[in-house]
């Protein structure tokens, strides 16, 4: 486990203690979810103090503490859009390298 994945872990164990989740110490991981609410509040808690947002496409797939971990360790990887190829943009979409300037007294 390295240094990123020890303070995860840290992070979670207090998210745990605060939002009152009943877990085994051995297999916190596999602990699910009680009720909606608790889920709710448990993920709230790690949006808040983890820095980082759980896209609503994502929450069906959370159903235990092992699933929310595993989001949270897995790096975020944004593309630059100089680096997308013109196969992968919708057709109505074009990147324009120059910048466009008008003059400010045009109307």
């Amino acid at each position: 486990m390295d240094m990123h994945q020890r303070r995860k872990c840290c992070q979670f164990s207090l998210i745990l203690s605060q939002v009152h989740l009943q877990v085994d110490d051995n297999n916190w991981r596999e602990t699910k979810f009680p009720d909606l609410a608790t889920k709710f509040n448990f993920l709230t808690s790690c949006i808040s103090q983890l820095n980082r947002d759980i896209p609503s496409s994502q929450l069906t797939y959370l159903t235990c503490i092992e699933d929310v971990y595993k989001y949270y360790t897995t790096p975020v990887q944004r593309p630059k859009y100089i680096e997308l190829r013109p196969q992968s943009l919708p057709l109505n979409v074009k990147i324009v390298m120059q910048s466009i300037k008008k003059p400010l007294n045009q109307t």
